[in-house]
């Protein structure tokens, strides 16, 4: 169906806004870099669970400034023409979120510098600054767009998302239409409405102002 019909576009972050995973990117000049990808290696031989995962990683931040944090994210590359494609899809009135494990800090500087309408990640508490040990990680990307849309009252099949990964396969299965960006394995790009390879955000605009 055509991009009008549809309420809401929402786009992972690590590998489709960023080119890279952005805080693992950046865990080296943080002083955690071993510690955060044993814990990518753990979960990916299933010896630990993807919550078991995110909670052990989002506690190495535990005392760090979000400031210098974000200072070392700020440094990933990103794709090309982020906020004119959020404009372009905004201005046909529709929502463009981020969907994404990454904790909210992150997706907060996301939202002011590219300007989304906001976002459903995982929950980090900040106190004065510093990162605390109060954390509330989404495991499931599904669970969370779906209590996201219940909130506005949109139908997951009015939903567009666009992602690049394995926890994005659950979100492509129960959305009206989906794109997998740069997607790493077959089977993404298999499961996906769309498949696509590029760095410039807009070419997903124009694919999706294209449907019929």
């Amino acid at each position: 169906m055509p991009l009008s019909d549809y309420a809401l576009v929402s786009f992972d972050v690590d590998g489709t806004i960023f080119r890279k995973a952005a805080l693992t990117t950046a865990a080296p000049a943080l002083g955690i870099g071993e510690k955060w990808n044993h814990y990518d290696e753990m979960e990916a031989h299933r010896r630990i669970t993807k919550k078991e995962c995110l909670d052990s990683q989002f506690k190495l931040l535990v005392g760090k400034h979000v400031d210098e944090v974000l200072r070392e994210v700020s440094k990933v590359e990103v794709m090309r023409n982020i906020r004119e494609t959020v404009e372009k899809l905004q201005g046909l009135r529709l929502g463009v979120v981020l969907l994404t494990d990454n904790p909210d800090f992150l997706c907060a500087y996301l939202v002011e510098r590219f300007g989304f309408n906001g976002f459903i990640a995982s929950k980090v508490r900040i106190e004065d600054g510093v990162i605390t040990g109060e954390i509330q990680s989404l495991p499931d990307k599904l669970e969370g767009l779906k209590k996201y849309c219940k909130w506005l009252s949109i139908p997951l099949k009015k939903c567009v998302h666009v992602g690049d990964w394995d926890n994005d396969l659950p979100v492509f299965k129960s959305v009206g239409y989906s794109i997998a960006l740069n997607a790493k394995t077959d089977k993404v790009k298999a499961a996906a409405s769309y498949a696509l390879q590029t760095d410039n955000l807009l070419d997903v605009y124009s694919h999706l102002t294209s449907l019929k």
